[in-house]
């Protein structure tokens, strides 16, 4: 079998270039990553040894995916780029332990299984371990085995029937069970292997090829300002700001459309109490004779001795004028938009916002035949956020985001791959406006019918469909969850059960 060095390499290379980068991209090769932590714990002399080799290649792999976490730092406080790429190195030691925490399982559990069972018992241990990155310590469930393909629509149908974290775990289950069968040199699991994975993706694209079952008839318009990040928070600058967003969403006059949306904070000030700004956004939605749906700072009267509360908003302003409701971010960005603890440029991480504070409000915003379920930035990361969006009557999804703050480096693509995944696990359009991009329209299939151009300012008119339908993932959602956790539970019972029957 390989050694330490090859298998840290091939599980780094597997994991950063069978997700989204800017180099090469070949999804395949993500299979690479957990058949590499498989091996490195079958190869270990004991289990500590087989935690750590876990987590070396968890850290680095995850580093080469996640570096751009440091462009933030570097370019919006100036920190020194050698203290920047602590943040990056830091967030992917944390995913790192899910790695190590897989390797020692296989070390443990798996090192005479039989390749089937092997099959089997990696698909409730990942699948456990993707739940719980998810979910723990704010949850951070980004390059997953399932979005690395989401470039590849045809092959991220399973993510209808068993959600993300299921067609991960089933993706990881048939490359450590192809792993298995090789180093035990069997023919017949090797064969079924292949042919399995073989069917997975054929059956995929059956399903991909299938029509969507939604009429794209309602016409809408992004509007991306290209806002640079170092300027979006002066005010200086703030006039100019809501001119390029007024003066890029006349082209509506030229072009109706049912709905406007600006992206998240594309008017940087309180949008609410505005006596300068708010009239002028007022009288373009009645021109417009369309609504808008504007991502702004929001507030409200403290509490817990605040004087006010500030939230990460989206208004809906009708083509009468109004503002009628808005959607206040539910999930916040720990270091972006609160700190869970003191770090010293915490401010200039937050400058010109201020500390947020997460939403109470779930419900879609209705206007119209409209139901929108708004995830704000990377709430489209969530699938529990958007599944709760859904389950509330949301027939339509909308991501509002500014990836501003990464520039030029896989982040926006990468987010944009998680995005898709929700669309296909919902069966829901879902429609994406970005102040720099990806600004785009997905449909129920994972498909991108529209996107616009990076680093741009632009209007991107498309086409979305309603639809109230749900799909298996949505209607066995915590179904489907429970039983790959009872199955996890399953297989570390098992274990301990044989390894007390051999001491006996």
């Amino acid at each position: 079998m390989l050694q330490f060095a090859p298998l840290l390499a091939m599980s780094t290379a597997g994991l950063a270039l069978g997700s989204a980068n800017t180099i090469y991209q070949l999804p395949p090769l993500v299979l690479l990553y957990p058949a590499c932590l498989y091996l490195l714990g079958l190869q270990a002399e004991s289990g500590v040894i087989a935690f750590r080799r876990g987590l070396l290649a968890g850290t680095v792999a995850f580093s080469a995916c996640l570096y751009w976490i440091a462009v933030p730092f570097a370019e919006q406080t100036a920190m020194p780029w050698y203290l920047a790429i602590s943040g990056p190195v830091g967030v992917s030691f944390l995913l790192g332990i899910y790695s190590a925490v897989f390797s020692w399982c296989c070390y443990k559990l798996l090192r005479n299984a039989a390749p089937l069972y092997v099959g089997i018992s990696t698909f409730f241990l990942w699948g456990t371990l993707e739940l719980a990155r998810g979910t723990l310590f704010s949850g951070f469930p980004w390059a997953s085995l399932a979005a690395a393909f989401s470039d590849w629509p045809a092959y991220v149908q399973p993510v209808s029937v068993l959600g993300a974290e299921g067609y991960s775990a089933l993706l990881a289950a048939l490359a450590c069970y192809i792993t298995a069968a090789l180093i035990t040199s069997s023919v017949k699991h090797s064969v079924a292997a292949l042919m399995s994975l073989a069917l997975l993706f054929t059956s995929s694209y059956y399903s991909w090829i299938q029509p969507a079952d939604a009429d794209a008839n309602i016409k809408i318009a992004m509007v991306q300002g290209n806002i640079d990040q170092g300027a979006k928070w002066n005010k200086r600058y703030m006039r100019g700001t809501v001119d390029r967003y007024i003066t890029l969403s006349k082209q509506v006059l030229d072009h109706p459309v049912d709905l406007v949306i600006w992206p998240e904070t594309s008017m940087p000030f309180y949008l609410q109490s505005s006596r300068e700004y708010l009239p002028l956004i007022r009288s373009l939605a009645i021109a417009s004779k369309a609504p808008y749906l504007i991502g702004t700072p929001g507030y409200a009267t403290g509490t817990g001795g605040r004087k006010f509360d500030i939230f990460n908003r989206a208004y809906l302003i009708d083509s009468e004028g109004l503002m009628l409701s808005w959607y206040d971010k539910v999930h916040l960005v720990p270091f972006g938009e609160y700190v869970p603890f003191y770090i010293p440029f915490a401010e200039d991480l937050l400058q010109g916002t201020g500390t947020f504070e997460p939403g109470t409000k779930h419900d879609p915003i209705s206007v119209g035949n409209l139901a929108m379920g708004v995830l704000i930035c990377y709430e489209a990361t969530f699938t529990e956020l958007v599944q709760d969006r859904v389950e509330r009557g949301a027939n339509l999804l909308v991501n509002i985001s500014n990836d501003a703050w990464f520039g030029k480096t896989a982040a926006p693509e990468q987010h944009l791959d998680m995005t898709i995944l929700r669309a296909v696990e919902q069966g829901r359009y879902l429609a994406r406006a970005t102040n720099t991009g990806i600004t785009a329209i997905i449909d129920p299939k994972g498909n991108i019918t529209t996107k616009g151009k990076s680093f741009r300012a632009d209007v991107v008119f498309g086409s979305v469909g309603t639809r109230t339908g749900f799909t298996f993932y949505h209607r066995f959602f915590s179904l489907i969850r429970a039983l790959i956790i009872a199955g996890a539970i399953a297989v570390l019972a098992y274990s301990i059960y044989t390894n007390k029957k051999k001491e006996i």
